[in-house]
């Protein structure tokens, strides 16, 4: 279904069983004279029904009208309840304590702007509705490697697009089903906003408070004319604007992917607060004014009263409790970084996602905290030897003092027999072993993987002959 006024979306649920496969023209008044009355002084409990009921007049009217224009397919004998009725709705998986929500930013449309629908933000919020159940924001990173029905394998951010041009108005839930293939939930709802809304939104709450960890420097963030500027945050606690929020939110080009993904879970939670702090939902002129920018920018499959009972779960959410996880290329990160079909990509370790998806269900099982589960996941350091290909001083050195810093165990620092290497090469030693460690290692150098089998005396797994473009 399509919500139009403009541009707003709303799609068809998706079934409790179904998971996707793997992957008004003005009008005159007649002021006339009308009777005059006695006006008697009412008791407060009265007048407020009178107040409360000119309130769910004009917000009756204003649904009715946004939804009229709009061409969302509602039920009109229902819309009165759904709005004001003091029975609430059951969200699909509240029943059994746990309600998950694919959460999807986008560009938007916009006459500079490539890939409006490729989605630059994907978080699955995996909400506990039991009091001492956990609830997780899970990141999933834009390079993630997945398979599409009818179409193949793609990065998942190109999902949501790949959907839409297969039928209309899809993109979401086929999404929502691969990133539950990918975690083993079932995702039954998903919310996507665009960057536009996104910053209308933000500065219609006045701003939000972010506390930046460390300096925030990108020289080559991207414009709407498709050039760059500078964003330079320092480290501080500030409220920003929606135009900032974004910057802080988006910026990769001086970090990683997965630092962006836990900025934008940091955003994401200080809107929560600072609409909760406003009380926004009884406040029916801030409502509204809120609802018609979300109207515009906003698509999702969840019906007016799902979205009050949702909101309700959130202003009683305990944010100290939540658990945020961004799947990243780390150690424990179950991520490794290679190329397919001549483009980088992120596969899970071992190229199964059972990996993540027992991850998952250990961690949201309560029985483990994140920290004994990411312990679990992280092998004893991988022991490398680096060894210099190049005729530069002090290349192996400079080399091994970095990466021994980033975690790997330094057993061998030395010279190749062999010099004039322009590429570095990186040898497994682990039988394989230890092979998705020793991809990552690969990876984080830009060095290629030798399929030559070699032996060493020193004890490590690894062995890295340094080339000239180490020298960075």
């Amino acid at each position: 279904m399509v919500i139009r006024k403009k541009d707003i979306k709303t799609h068809s649920r998706i079934s409790r069983n179904r998971r996707a496969v793997t992957p008004t023209e003005d009008k005159e008044v007649d002021l006339a004279p009308v009777e005059m009355h006695v006006i008697k002084k009412r008791g407060k409990g009265t007048r407020f029904i009178g107040v409360g009921l000119i309130v769910a007049a004009l917000l009756l009217g204003w649904f009715a009208t946004r939804l009229a224009l709009s061409g969302w397919q509602i039920n009109k004998d229902t819309l009165l309840k759904d709005l004001f009725s003091l029975n609430t709705t059951t969200l699909i998986g509240e029943d059994q304590g746990r309600v998950n929500i694919m959460l999807m930013g986008i560009p938007g449309p916009g006459d500079d702007v490539e890939g409006p629908d490729l989605t630059d933000t994907l978080i699955v919020a995996s909400l506990s509705t039991a009091p001492e159940g956990k609830s997780v924001l899970f990141s999933l990173p834009r390079d993630l490697y997945v398979k599409v029905p009818g179409y193949g394998n793609t990065k998942i951010n190109a999902v949501y697009e790949i959907g839409n041009n297969q039928e209309a108005n899809s993109g979401g839930e086929l999404i929502a089903g691969i990133a539950g293939d990918v975690l083993g939930l079932e995702i039954p709802y998903y919310v996507r906003v665009d960057f536009s809304g996104f910053e209308k939104l933000i500065d219609e709450l006045g701003g939000v408070t972010i506390t930046v960890d460390k300096d925030l420097y990108d020289d080559k963030y991207p414009t709407p004319s498709k050039g760059y500027e500078v964003v330079d945050i320092k480290a501080g606690t500030y409220t920003m604007d929606g135009t900032m929020a974004l910057k802080f939110a988006r910026s990769r080009q001086s970090t990683s992917d997965f630092d962006r993904a836990a900025r934008q879970q940091k955003v994401i939670l200080a809107i929560r607060d600072k609409a909760k702090q406003m009380e926004w939902l009884s406040n029916p002129a801030k409502a509204i004014s809120i609802m018609d920018i979300l109207t515009d920018h906003l698509a999702t499959n969840m019906k007016i009263s799902e979205m009050k009972r949702l909101i309700n779960l959130m202003q009683d959410f305990d944010v100290s409790k939540l658990v945020n996880k961004v799947f990243d290329d780390s150690p424990t990160g179950l991520l490794y970084g290679t190329r397919a079909n001549e483009i980088y990509v992120l596969l899970p370790v071992g190229d199964d996602y059972k990996t993540i998806t027992d991850y998952v269900t250990k961690l949201l099982s309560n029985e483990i905290d994140q920290g004994e589960l990411d312990q679990q996941a992280t092998q004893e350091p991988l022991k490398i030897e680096v060894l210099n290909g190049t005729n530069i001083t002090g290349l192996a050195g400079k080399i091994a003092t970095q990466l021994g810093q980033q975690g790997y165990k330094v057993v061998n620092v030395g010279n190749n027999s062999t010099k004039g290497f322009v590429k570095t090469i990186v040898y497994d030693i682990s039988d394989g072993q230890r092979v998705w460690e020793v991809r990552k290692l690969a990876e984080s150098l830009g060095a290629e993987i030798s399929t030559d089998k070699i032996t060493t005396s020193s004890g490590a797994l690894a062995r890295i002959v340094l080339g000239s473009d180490a020298n960075k």
